[in-house]
């Protein structure tokens, strides 16, 4: 170690010099308490033998200097002093040592307390160097962090969510979303819409929603069939995501031209079409599982086709929204979320929505991630 021995007797510094030197330290030397705070500062001591009698700044005020100096490191201070001035002891000791020394100096006293501070000195570096390299890991995974969700979000950017039929509303439980909402317009009457949950929660689950969005806009861009279109994105998953990496998914595509929504819907909660008063006209239940469940042979992608007696509104949202929980662990609902939707224009439905669920969780992070989409059908 180095070691800062700060007396102004110089018979005591000699004669520790000599003891640390056997010991195979290395010393540094201070005749004064003010010396010794400069000797501190520009030598980085590893430990300091600190009288306590001493000109200029005793040896008391030199501790607390020392002890206020700004630094990352614990540096252990013993003080030194006869046995008959218990005084002094105690008073090093309230000043900031963490021991003391008695005169005159007995070497193996000394060269006990020494090793002692030793392994608790080793120890500190080692925890400050373990501090560092933890710093370093989380300075690097928070760029890295930052760099994906970036990546995912202009993989995931489009604009049609912005048409004039939608309302949308996404709120991530995590900095990456598992929740997708997406939609393409084809024609002044025609949209395709898309709404999914991947399981699981972080990147693990946001990853398999940047597959399921490039391929729902290439293929409603060429206009292909619903059927189509889910089958394909069955079969992605199944190839580039490892088992049991699913997604509850809703996929089609609203016809204003028909009156119709054609619709395929496996592990989400209902869709319902709802009036102008918010009552439900017609309900889309699950009837498959979640997309990346089974394979391409067992895969049915048998969609649900429904023609509105009167214009009306589309409503889809994730699991997530239903069991968002309040400080008494009682979850949003779906009753509660029905009777909102039957109390709100349509314009203001996803807003209204929106409202009474931030204030049912109030200050709490959402376990899971949310989302909500409608779309005004005729």
């Amino acid at each position: 170690m180095k070691i800062l021995v700060a007396d102004d007797v110089p018979e005591n510094r000699i004669l520790l010099q000599k003891l640390l030197a056997r010991m195979q330290h290395q010393v540094v030397l201070a005749e004064d308490g003010e010396q010794a705070v400069e000797v501190f500062r520009r030598e980085a001591p590893d430990l300091i033998l600190m009288d306590i009698m001493m000109p200029r700044m005793n040896g008391l005020d030199a501790i607390r200097a020392i002890r206020a100096e700004a630094t990352d490191r614990w540096v252990p201070i013993f003080a030194i002093s006869a046995l008959a001035e218990i005084n002094d002891v105690v008073n090093g000791l309230q000043a900031g040592a963490d021991d003391y020394l008695p005169k005159p100096f007995n070497q193996a006293v000394l060269s006990a307390k020494l090793l002692s501070a030793q392994r608790s000195v080793a120890m500190q570096k080692r925890i400050v160097e373990d501090s560092r390299q933890l710093q370093a890991y989380r300075d690097q995974n928070e760029a890295e962090q930052q760099f994906l969700q970036g990546l995912i979000e202009r993989m995931t950017r489009q604009n049609d969510l912005n048409d004039r039929s939608l309302a949308v509303w996404l709120m991530p439980a995590q900095r990456f979303s598992g929740d997708l909402l997406s939609a393409r317009r084809i024609s002044s009457g025609q949209i395709y819409f898309l709404l999914a949950d991947a399981c699981g929660e972080g990147l693990a689950a946001a990853l398999p929603t940047v597959i399921i969005h490039q391929a729902f806009q290439s293929m409603t861009k060429k206009g292909l069939s619903i059927t189509v279109i889910i089958r394909e994105i069955n079969r992605l998953l199944g190839v580039q995501m490892p088992p049991g990496h699913t997604v509850a998914i809703a996929v089609g595509i609203v016809d204003s031209q028909r009156n119709s929504i054609e619709l395929w819907n496996g592990g989400l909660p209902d869709l319902l079409a709802l009036d102008g008063d918010g009552q439900p006209l017609f309900r889309f239940e699950s009837r498959h599982p979640p997309a990346g469940t089974v394979n391409d042979r067992e895969f049915s992608d048998r969609c649900e086709v429904w023609h509105w007696p009167q214009s009306c509104q589309l409503l889809m949202y994730s699991d997530g929204l239903i069991a968002a929980e309040n400080g008494e662990g009682q979850p949003f609902g779906r009753e509660r979320l029905l009777e909102i939707a039957a109390g709100a224009p349509p314009a203001r439905r996803v807003a209204e929505l929106t409202q009474a669920l931030t204030a049912h969780i109030g200050d709490r992070n959402v376990a899971d991630d949310i989302s909500c989409m409608t779309i005004n059908c005729g």
